[in-house]
């Protein structure tokens, strides 16, 4: 039973770095975004350019470390490697735990939202498991077959390589973002932000030289001497619905342009670049030929990126661009779209798909009007299938090890029966 009890928690300790390596790998992205923001917080901007290295690093390490730990080899170096991660991170969440400084740790990605305090509280859990685990490390599960595992540990390693490198150069295998395809950005963006405010009257009078307001349903008779002075308006900030993205745009005017754009009716035709000096112009036929397509068929087309004046200047010297830019945050422009560029597609302010601009089929796309093609509705959500498709791909070798087991153990039989006979 108490061998049963330290599979368990050899299982579980697995599994947790297995997920949080994973969803890491899936998208390195926004784990480098969350890396950038804590190296920018302990004023270490020097290293910001290195955070997607050490978001590629930190998440393959994690997704191995758990992988080992779920095969039972390499045990010392897994153990010795968890015991670093956590004995850095318990630390550093509990500072954040108190001091509020970082809203998410990003430990989980987009995939699951922690507190400080969860986070820091999650991190106790799996020392305390961690602790089990060295003092019981002779007692863990090992597979039996060394070769087995040799193929197993590459074949993980292979599959969080390739995850990483769609999410950097291409999108997320799963989409954890708020910005999916069948997001009504008008609902989440504009309505939930006017459901967040809620306003109020009170009415000031004056009696023997002495102001008092009064709610509107309490006003004073002015018989009794009261005399109106003015009306005041209250708007109370309620706390932001969970629906709620975190979304907006600026023209070159500097004005917010969120509203105009995302209750635009039809089509509309974005493209994305969270920095145009890094932006691919492999491409600027197509971004031509979509930007044409739009201006004849009614559609309005406009580039969402960061304000740089000198960026901007550049890309339109080199690319020749006269379609409208719109400005927001570099974060907001990565968090839709990690590609660099990518196109997504608005109906009536809901997102019908988006792609990286290397990947879009422009020709299949300008053939003819959206309404009359696949290209203008809205892509199927997939998360359930690709989440499924991930469990298959990474442990779908499970079934061949127990084959390749019950054939070692059918052949020592034979030989054993052979030796006896």
């Amino acid at each position: 039973m108490k061998r049963k009890l330290i599979w368990v928690v050899q299982l579980l300790f697995a599994l947790c770095f297995i997920f949080s390596g994973i969803v890491k790998c899936i998208d390195p992205a926004g784990t480098a975004i969350k890396i950038t923001e804590y190296l920018r917080f302990f004023g270490l901007d020097m290293l910001t350019d290195l955070s997607m290295g050490i978001a590629w690093l930190l998440s393959i390490v994690e997704f191995c470390c758990g992988f080992n730990l779920l095969l039972g080899h390499a045990r010392y170096l897994s153990l010795a490697t968890a015991s670093l991660l956590l004995l850095a991170f318990t630390p550093l969440t509990l500072w954040l735990a108190l001091t509020g400084a970082i809203e998410d740790c990003g430990c989980f990605g987009d995939a699951v939202h922690l507190t400080g305090w969860q986070t820091f509280f999650k991190n106790l859990v799996l020392v305390a498991m961690l602790v089990v685990l060295w003092w019981k490390r002779g007692s863990l599960y090992r597979l039996h077959s060394s070769t087995f595992y040799t193929f197993y540990i590459y074949w993980a390693f292979g599959c969080a390589v390739w995850l990483c490198w769609l999410g950097t150069w291409r999108e997320p295998f799963i989409d954890f973002r708020p910005f999916k395809p069948g997001t009504d950005l008008q609902q989440s963006v504009i309505g939930e932000e006017a459901d967040s405010k809620s306003v109020s009257f009170t009415c000031i009078y004056q009696k023997d030289g002495q102001q008092r307001e009064f709610p509107l349903d309490s006003i004073p008779d002015e018989a009794d001497g009261w005399e109106f002075v003015t009306t005041v308006e209250y708007v109370a900030v309620n706390a932001v619905s969970p629906n709620h993205i975190d979304f907006y745009v600026k023209n070159d005017e500097g004005a917010i342009f969120t509203e105009r754009l995302l209750t635009t009716p039809g089509y509309t035709i974005l493209l994305l670049s969270h920095s145009l000096d890094r932006a691919s112009q492999h491409d600027i036929d197509r971004i031509e030929q979509l930007s044409e397509y739009a201006e004849d068929n009614g559609y309005p087309f406009y580039c969402i990126t960061a304000r740089d004046a000198e960026q901007l200047d550049r890309w339109r010297y080199n690319t020749g661009a006269e379609y409208p830019f719109l400005f927001t945050d570099a974060s907001i422009v990565q968090t839709i779209c990690r590609s660099n560029p990518g196109v997504m597609l608005l109906h009536n302010g809901i997102i019908c798909w988006k792609q990286p601009l290397s990947q879009l089929d422009v020709q299949a796309l300008t053939s003819g009007k959206l309404n009359e093609q696949t290209s203008g509705h809205i892509e199927e959500n997939e998360v359930t299938k690709r989440i499924l498709l991930l469990l298959f791909l990474l442990f779908a070798p499970f079934p061949l090890f127990l084959l390749l087991e019950i054939a070692q153990k059918h052949q020592s039989t034979i030989k054993k029966d052979s030796k006896d006979a």
